[in-house]
């Protein structure tokens, strides 16, 4: 979660930028594929040992975050930014890289410490400044397929964790139910997140802060779930470990996913909190029961179909909506 934390960062200040000043220049283009190329690095970097690496890590995470502050303040002449909407924005991701890159003047574990303040103080001063932020408001529809292409992107990392377990396994029954049952998991997971998605479009977000900081334990949860679909197949997983990640991976997906939804489509609240809370019952007394692996993900996944057929009971709403659009 740590490490992916700065990567999502990069990735949603970025987003946060062309959601109000991309003009697809060619200027626009490379500093992009310039992030993209350091966005490759990080890991790579802590993958061959933090430690050793850690200098060179936190610089290319600096660097990215000056690169998105560089485009703000060229856009504060391109688009005659009057509102001081990029001044501000620019000036805040300038001064979380500059706290983060202190990071390395200090020894472990406070470097973490320092470096992770960088990005709190980002997410912090953002929302402190929202409502001056909503003068520039955000474009709704990028802002949901920016999003959604990034969710897309997630499941997808699950087939492939399924497709990756698959390979040289000896076939048996345990193995055949959870290779199934992860499948069909990931569809229901696919339906739930993209079942009421239109409704955000037709919404004015603001500053769409929170669709995008829910995310991020979207985004986790979704990441924990595809993991646990591998553990099922290979059956390489303590069950206690099992069930404390599936709690985990479940409560961070819903609520990343229904946060957006309860702040900005108010009449989907009473179903949102009922739906939410019958899930997280049923997804307790499944833990709760003595089974394997992967009879626990026929269980979570018979709960994420429960969750789709829930969600029938406001199709009412998803129909008075259109015929207002």
């Amino acid at each position: 979660m740590l490490v992916f934390f700065p990567l999502w960062w990069i990735w949603a200040g970025h987003t946060i930028y062309a959601n109000r000043f991309d003009t697809d220049s060619r200027q626009h283009r490379l500093s992009t594929l310039l992030i993209m190329f350091l966005l490759l690095v990080i890991p790579a970097q802590v993958s061959t040992g933090a430690e050793e690496h850690y200098a060179l890590a936190v610089a290319c995470y600096c660097g990215a975050r000056l690169i998105i502050a560089t485009m703000y303040f060229a856009s504060r002449r391109k688009h005659h930014d009057g509102s001081g909407f990029a001044s501000t924005v620019g000036t805040v991701f300038a001064v979380g890289a500059a706290i983060s890159l202190c990071s390395v003047l200090v020894e472990p574990p406070w470097r973490y410490l320092v470096f992770y303040a960088g990005i709190v103080f980002d997410m912090a001063a953002l929302v402190l400044r929202s409502r001056k932020l909503q003068v520039v408001p955000a474009h709704t529809a990028h802002l949901i397929e920016r999003v959604g292409c990034l969710t897309i992107i997630m499941l997808g990392e699950s087939v492939i964790s399924i497709s990756a377990a698959l390979a040289d396994i000896t076939w048996n029954p345990s193995n055949v139910i959870a290779a199934i049952s992860g499948f069909v998991m990931v569809s229901a997971i696919w339906w739930i997140y993209y079942d009421s998605f239109h409704l955000l479009e037709r919404r004015k977000l603001g500053t769409g802060h929170s669709i995008l900081y829910s995310h991020f334990f979207l985004f986790i949860g979704l990441a924990i779930l595809a993991s646990l679909i591998r553990h099922a197949i290979l059956d390489d997983l303590d069950p206690g470990d099992f069930r404390r990640l599936t709690a985990a991976g479940t409560v961070l997906f819903f609520l990343g996913k229904q946060y957006g939804y309860y702040m900005e489509v108010p009449q989907l609240r009473p179903y949102l909190l009922s739906n939410t809370a019958a899930v997280f019952l049923l997804t307790a007394l499944v833990l709760m029961l003595p089974l394997r692996p992967h009879a626990m993900l026929v269980g979570i996944t018979a709960t994420m179909i429960c969750y789709v057929l829930l969600n029938l009971r406001y199709r009412h709403l998803v129909h008075v909506e259109k015929a207002a659009a």
